[in-house]
């Protein structure tokens, strides 16, 4: 078809999906397969593939992913799963040594979220402590005028005592 006669833009009631526009921003497959998804094929992907709007979707959601660091971490998880399934082979094999295999079953453990936690210390009881510290207010001290003072006698108390005798029972 003579691309001459294709409309520059869209019908009106176009209706595009912001899912399409994701997968095609984020650029893991090639944009005619996502949209054929979508039922965007032939005479009607070429249209909206180079409509300014539709481009304009994609550019501004790819930049907001390359911010976010989110392409690279999407990127970065397919790649270790398809890497993961060949590393699950070769350490399966008898050709491989133990380390091998113990190095695989740590990666494993880490991308399967199965390392243990540090765990944070719980209190007992209700979760909360309360503290009051009482201190006296700062006595003012006491100004004694030593020619006043009369000289007290220490009298110890009286002890009233008395003994009783012990009786043998024998």
């Amino acid at each position: 078809m003579n691309e001459e006669l294709l409309p520059t833009t869209p019908p009106p009631a176009l209706d595009v999906p912001q899912e399409m526009i994701l997968a095609i921003a984020i650029g893991m497959e090639e944009p005619s397969e996502i949209a054929s998804r979508y039922g965007f094929d032939g005479d009607r992907w070429k249209v909206l593939s180079v409509w300014k709007p539709f481009l304009d979707a994609v550019a501004k959601q790819k930049a907001e992913l390359e911010q976010n660091g989110i392409t690279f971490r999407i990127k970065a998880k397919a790649l270790t799963e398809d890497v993961f399934e060949d590393a699950y082979k070769i350490a399966r094999s008898n050709d491989a040594t133990l380390l091998q295999k113990l190095e695989f079953i740590k990666l494993g453990a880490k991308l399967g979220d199965m390392e243990p936690k540090a765990s944070a210390q719980v209190a007992s009881g209700p979760g909360f402590s309360i503290t009051i510290n009482i201190t006296d207010p700062p006595k003012k001290p006491e100004v004694v005028d030593v020619e006043t003072v009369e000289q007290v006698e220490f009298v110890p108390p009286k002890l009233d005592l008395k003994l009783k005798p012990v009786e043998d029972n024998e």
